[in-house]
């Protein structure tokens, strides 16, 4: 929602609502719910991509008012509110509006004759045949259901039962096919919320419950699964945090229609950075000065075990995270502290973090298709010897004191510590915060302390500061080597590297790689046509990580995919 609220957490207002309202404590020993075996629950498809070179497509943003509700009569929908930035979208189109079930398929489609049915129509009720053209609006906040609505309250006929849920608003052209634009927003009607802290040794976690981190919580051994599509809300007072030791493992293997989400306990609309501790993942890869102390007393790290499996995190969300302990103590909100290459870490956004987003703390674990969007520190971290891969990553930072994209260390006591720092990247976007009410004038890349890096095919526009800094003598030793970046556009940022453009790395570019609305209300960071960057890139090594694509920047061109719907981009 724009704007703040003061409101009641989710906690509370699910104690409130259900009948049979239940928050037991998890046993050490295992989880109080169970699961489908292997966690193999049927999904339904994931969207059909927007039409693809559509220079100006209009900017939306769908929002609930929670994550969670109780079942049967517990289950209101206070509002559902919708925002459009046509952005310059002069063509007729046609609007639906559905929901969907988001394991069946189930879809009923809204239309203010005649409310939700099974037929797909457009919101005026025309068929497919001849759909009802408009101009798209802008709208702020309008209310679709809820008090003081345009369409009243949700009807009953909108299944209430516990499941896993979502309403759709689509953007399509004025034939009512191709789909010019979507917004959706996911929710979830549960039984109970089971409340979790201290030490548990694994166990499952089913989305027919929402979860509640109390206070720090350790997995200590043995594995927890998360089913796809579970809330997990962090505690406010209690720091809510779950950390992972070496000796457990964290199976969370969500999908596009059902993405494992970890969020403030507090309801949208009220949230902010901070709001609770983070995800941290730890294991016995190596790290130099190994073993390590991980950040927010979160336990040693590191040893001789370069395949260390610290577990597997695909379609999770991470969001309003990064809790503060003291100005030199604050959580990321995801740290990845000695993981092994065994480890997946795949389709993976951390939203409004109060520090950095992503930090690879040594390690050798790879990772692809990463979201970092308004951190309010730097948006990539890592330092202690990371020598992983990553690919598909974007960066949109936030403002406040948002820093850098990328700070990349070794070691700040000993920049030759072994294992070095030497991670390769291929096919990376960042947004710098300009224009944003406090600038911090950071470079977007900060190299030193001994680093080495290969990147390339990367987008990097719109710091306040310069291009990059390699910094120290130790990293400068290597550039143009060991530590490159080539295949690049560098444009809008305040001022050159400190490292000639040419002398870094090859075929770097200040052209404007002509994004297309990298700050709307759902950002579209796909090149436009016409685009340097279309064809700007180079092919990555064929190691059986890096896919083969010759473009510049964290998205396909094509088919972007950060509109896969799984994604947030609500700012509170």
């Amino acid at each position: 929602m724009r704007g703040n609220r003061r409101v009641p957490s989710v906690v509370a207002l699910l104690a409130v609502a259900l009948v049979t309202f239940t928050m037991a404590p998890v046993a050490a020993s295992a989880a109080t719910v169970s699961t489908t075996a292997g966690l193999d629950v049927a999904t339904a498809a994931a969207f059909t991509p927007p039409v693809a070179n559509i220079s100006n497509r209009p900017a939306m943003l769908l929002e609930t008012d929670y994550y969670v509700y109780g079942p049967g009569t517990g289950f209101t929908v206070p509002e559902v509110t919708l925002s459009i930035d046509d952005f310059g979208y002069d063509q007729p189109a046609t609007l639906y509006v559905y929901w969907q079930n988001r394991v069946s398929g189930q879809t009923l489609y809204y239309n203010v004759g005649a409310g939700f049915g099974a037929t797909e129509r457009d919101l005026f009720g025309a068929t497919a045949g001849a759909p009802a053209k408009i101009f798209v609006p802008d709208l702020t906040d309008f209310r679709l259901w809820g008090p003081n609505s345009a369409f009243g309250a949700v009807p009953g006929d909108v299944p209430a039962g516990t499941g896993q849920y979502q309403f759709v608003v689509e953007v399509r052209d004025a034939n009512g096919n191709g789909v010019v634009s979507r917004a959706n927003a996911m929710y979830n009607v549960v039984d109970g919320v089971v409340s979790v802290n201290g030490n548990i040794a694994g166990g499952n976690w089913s989305a027919g419950n929402a979860y509640f981190l109390a206070t720090p919580v350790y997995v200590t051994g043995g594995t927890l699964n998360v089913e796809p599509g579970t809330f997990v809300l962090g505690s406010q007072a209690g720091q809510g945090t779950l950390i992972v030791l070496p000796d457990g493992q964290l199976q969370a293997p969500g999908t596009a229609m059902r993405p494992i989400v970890f969020t403030s306990e507090l309801t949208v609309g009220d949230r902010g950075p901070g709001d609770w501790g983070g995800l941290v993942l730890s294991g016995d890869a190596p790290v130099n000065g190994s073993p390590r102390e991980g950040e927010g007393d979160s336990g040693q790290f590191g040893g001789n075990d370069p395949a260390h499996n610290c577990g597997r995190l695909q379609y999770v969300r991470v969001e309003y995270a990064g809790i503060r302990f003291s100005e030199q103590n604050e959580l990321n909100g995801i740290a990845l502290q000695g993981c092994g290459t065994q480890t997946v870490i795949d389709h993976v956004q951390v939203h409004y973090n109060q520090d950095d987003g992503i930090e690879f703390f040594g390690g050798t674990n790879d990772a692809r298709y990463v979201a970092i969007t308004y951190a309010e520190d730097d948006s990539l971290d890592w330092t202690f010897g990371w020598t992983g891969r990553l690919q598909h990553f974007v960066a949109i930072q936030g403002g406040g004191e948002a820093d850098h994209g990328i700070e990349a260390d070794n070691d700040g006591d000993n920049p030759d510590l072994a294992p070095r720092s030497n991670p390769t990247i291929y096919n990376a976007t960042w947004i710098g915060p300009e224009g944003l009410p406090t600038q911090s004038g950071a470079p977007g890349f900060l190299l030193r302390r001994g680093t080495q890096v290969t990147i390339r095919n990367a987008i990097v526009q719109n710091f306040t500061g310069p291009n990059y800094d390699v910094d120290g003598a130790e990293s400068q030793a290597f550039a143009g080597t060991s530590l490159t970046i080539g295949n690049s556009f560098f444009f809008s940022n305040n001022g050159a590297g400190n490292i000639d453009l040419n002398t870094i790395g090859p075929a770097n570019s200040t052209a404007n790689p002509l994004l297309a609305n990298p700050r709307g209300l759902t950002p579209d960071l796909s090149p436009r046509p016409g685009s340097p960057a279309r064809n700007g890139g180079t092919v990555p090594p064929n190691d059986g990580f890096f896919d083969q694509v010759g473009y510049a920047g964290g998205v396909d061109p094509n088919n972007s995919w950060i509109w896969e719907g799984w994604l947030t981009f609500s700012d509170n």
